[in-house]
């Protein structure tokens, strides 16, 4: 009955439409507008599970945008509320959410090697808003499981899986859902077409497969970036020869390699820089501290402008008063992220700072709420003696699958048995 019921709803509220980029008859019960509350929604929450902004090259941002949206005008969804961001992530990889918000991160850019390789990337990442494939995932999450929240157990694939809650985990999973061999296929052909259409060589798309597909097979660093949501194939690399063959136009051969250099070269510059920070945080991923703190000291001399390379700083101290000033330099440098807020709300409470810690925290969850933030949370409502407050911090951080998570669980069930 309870099926019958659903599809009876569904009957209802859906109707037969053309996909706006392949003409193909659908049923839809996401309405446009709602694809856009959902991007809208799930935007800023999903930048700051993916590394936050990178916002130290305004240049290359604008950029970015500037290539994003001339593609975007070429779409067949013009009208969506596109918009382009940077990632500050060195993982390679890209996505984008229904409604048109698109990211690519900082580590993808580096790997490319001219503006029609970008706009490659960002063609077929317009497509899969355009054609609603996330939309797509989105109705089949409803019929499978009867509600839009179901997603919120889908998300794989990201270092902040186990921590993020709420609103977070919902986006988390819109990002990292995997596409499948049809769209993946749809969004390859489109995207060049578009590509073509907005005056770059569709044989970039080439070039890049089968640079992804070498890469694939060598690059481990990348398998939970791009290549987990967008994997590579001899398939792929076939099919664009051939949507190369059949769009290419003398008008649609713009390169851009010097234009692309130009643009990327501050991130070429601190490359090195951020190579001392991800083997810091690898350091640290394995408990090996002081390694850790020589390159983010090594990071810090070769480039002292990026907060994130203060924040490993102050994780590879072994006290929290020391820890402290470095989490602080990097909230002046960048306002914005979540993780220095909670790191340093983690300082303050075990110094006995109550009321920096509650500041803290509470800022930290407002950006991104997580397991972590919760569970500090209601840590810092039982030292102000407030246990009502702290239960419902505590429940909320029993959904997050880490030790946060395991911990608020353990009150409350002990708070069950009192």
């Amino acid at each position: 009955m309870r099926k019958i019921y659903l599809l009876l709803l569904i009957s209802v509220v859906t109707s037969c439409v053309k996909n706006p980029v392949t003409g193909q008859n659908e049923l839809r019960f996401v309405s446009e507008n709602q694809e856009r509350q959902i991007g809208n929604g799930a935007y800023k929450t999903a930048q700051q599970a993916q590394g936050g902004q990178f916002l130290l090259d305004e240049k290359l941002t604008a950029y970015v945008s500037a290539v994003g949206n001339k593609i975007a005008k070429e779409s067949a969804r013009p009208t969506l509320s596109f918009e382009f961001v940077i990632l500050n992530d060195s993982t390679p990889n890209a996505w984008a959410l229904p409604g048109g918000k698109i990211a690519i991160n900082r580590g993808l850019l580096v790997e490319l090697q001219s503006e029609a390789e970008l706009a490659a990337v960002l063609g077929h990442e317009i497509v899969h808003a355009a054609a609603r494939h996330g939309a797509k995932g989105i109705e089949r999450g409803m019929l499978l499981q009867g509600g839009i929240i179901a997603l919120g157990i889908a998300s794989q694939n990201t270092q902040y899986n186990d921590v993020l809650i709420d609103s977070a985990s919902i986006a988390a999973s819109l990002v990292m859902s995997k596409y499948s061999r049809h769209q993946e296929l749809e969004s390859d052909r489109y995207g060049m077409i578009y590509m073509a259409k907005a005056g770059y060589n569709p044989e970039a798309a080439i070039r890049l497969q089968e640079l992804f597909l070498r890469l694939s097979e060598s690059r481990n660093d990348w398998i939970g970036g791009l290549f987990a949501s967008h994997p590579p194939s001899q398939e792929r690399i076939d099919a664009n020869k051939l949507t190369a063959a059949e769009v290419k136009i003398e008008t649609a051969l713009f390169e851009g390699r010097d234009e692309y250099k130009d643009a990327i070269s501050w991130l070429v510059e601190k490359k090195e820089a951020y190579s001392f920070y991800d083997e810091g945080k690898k350091a640290l991923k394995e408990k090996h501290y002081d390694k850790a703190d020589q390159l983010a000291d090594k990071a810090i001399h070769t480039f002292g402008g990026e907060a994130l390379f203060y924040s490993l700083k102050g994780q590879a101290q072994r006290k929290p008063q020391e820890a402290i000033a470095y989490y602080t330099k990097a909230i002046e440098l960048n306002p914005d992220y979540y993780e220095f807020y909670l790191k340093r709300a983690e300082c303050k409470k075990a110094l006995g700072d109550v009321a920096g810690a509650r500041a803290d925290a509470k800022k930290s969850v407002e950006l991104l709420p997580t397991g972590e933030g919760h569970e500090l949370l209601g840590r810092v409502a039982l030292a102000y003696g407030d246990k009502r407050r702290a239960i419902y911090h505590f429940q909320v951080a029993s959904h997050a699958h880490s030790a946060a998570g395991a911990r608020a669980r353990a009150y409350l069930k002990k708070e069950e048995r009192t």
